[in-house]
This record gives C-alpha cells, structure tokens and sequence, in this order.
C-alpha cells in the first residue's frame, strides 16, 4: 500500500465531484488550507478523517489509498496418476516425467489358449505427474497392444479444481481416450474402437 496515493485520489475525487477545496473542507469540518496540503503531498488526513473521506468519495479505504490488489493468473496444472506394469514399458524415459509413488512385485495370472493359467511375477509401478505432455510421452514409452489407464485431478495453487474436462484417460500407442468418468456414452463408443483395434476382446467387456 503506497500512502502517497491519498493526495493524488483526494485531489482527483475532489475534482469529479465538482467541489471545491473549501467545499470540500466544509464537509470534513477542516480549514481550506488543510485540504490544500493534502492534495500536495504536504501533509496527510488524520486517521480520524480517513472513514469520513472515503464516505465522502463514496469509495472504499483501499481506494483511497490508491491500493489495488494485484491479481495474478491462476496456473492449473494436471495431476496424472497411474499404474502400471513395468513389462508394459519398452522405454524407460517416460521415468524422466513423473515420480514413481510405488513400486511392487505382484503374482500375475495369464490366461493360455487351453484354459489354464499361466503365473508370473511383474513388478507393478504407480506413478504421478504433471507434465503437460505426460500422455503423450507415455503413448511413444509403451508397448503396443496394450492399455494403460491414467486418472487425472486438476489443481491450481495446491487447491482441486472441479470442472468438466477429462478426468479420466486411456492411453494406448495407437490413441488415447480421454473422457469424463461416469460418462457411460462415451465409454461404449470408447470400448467399440478398442474393440476393433484388438485392445480388447469380447470377454473383456462384460
């Protein structure tokens, strides 16, 4: 807050209200000489007077001062979260964007073409970003074939965000779907191109 202001503000409400300085000194129960050395920085109100001028100019005591908050853009990032397979990456750049939140050994089954399941061990990663072009860098670090499904929060300045874009993301190295969770619509188109791109099968979806 720069106390200086005041005299330029007082001098210029004085001026759009049309009064004078003795018009205005009558009002605030001053001499003339004492608005005077106001409006040239030679002296200042007395804090007693500060509440009746601002009345006066019909203006609030920031204004008055000639404060003026300063209003800075508010930056939204996304914040992705993942998990994944580490077998289902083929690049291991994509570590270079995010943080890894955990890793862990898992005991996988695979079903074989005779109806058996086949064990295997994979070491299962969950990982956090906000990179701009995290989903991007995850399509080229990936295998093909495969989906991976990355969940998105929208926050500015620590805060959550709520609104109605993409909270919900599935990347795959031919594409990436990107819809509101719950949006059941999009979710059968979403499931049909997967379909007929052999992301999926039939099994899958029901």
């Amino acid at each position: 807050m720069d106390i200086l202001r005041i005299s330029e503000v007082i001098k210029e409400k004085r001026k759009a209200m049309g009064y004078t300085q003795e018009q205005l000194a009558d009002i605030l129960y001053v001499t003339k000489a004492a608005v005077s050395k106001w409006e040239n920085a030679e002296s200042y109100p007395d804090i007693t007077l500060l509440t009746k001028i601002a009345e006066t100019f019909h203006i609030t005591m920031d204004e008055l001062f000639g404060y003026q908050l300063e209003t800075k853009p508010l930056i939204i990032k996304n914040r992705y979260k993942t998990t994944f397979y580490l077998s289902q990456i083929e690049d291991y750049s994509i570590f270079d964007c995010c943080r890894v939140s955990e890793m862990r050994l898992q005991k996988y089954g695979y079903d074989r073409e005779d109806g058996s399941i086949e064990w295997k061990w994979e070491v299962v990663v969950g990982a956090i970003s906000e990179k701009e072009d995290f989903l991007d860098v995850l399509r080229k670090c990936m295998k093909s074939g495969l989906i991976i499904d990355v969940c998105s929060q929208r926050t500015g300045e620590g805060k959550f965000i709520n609104d109605d874009l993409p909270n919900k993301h599935y990347v795959s190295k031919e594409r990436t779907w990107e819809f509101r969770a719950g949006d059941k619509k999009y979710i059968r188109q979403m499931f049909k191109e997967q379909l007929a791109l052999g992301l999926v099968t039939e099994d899958d979806l029901f």
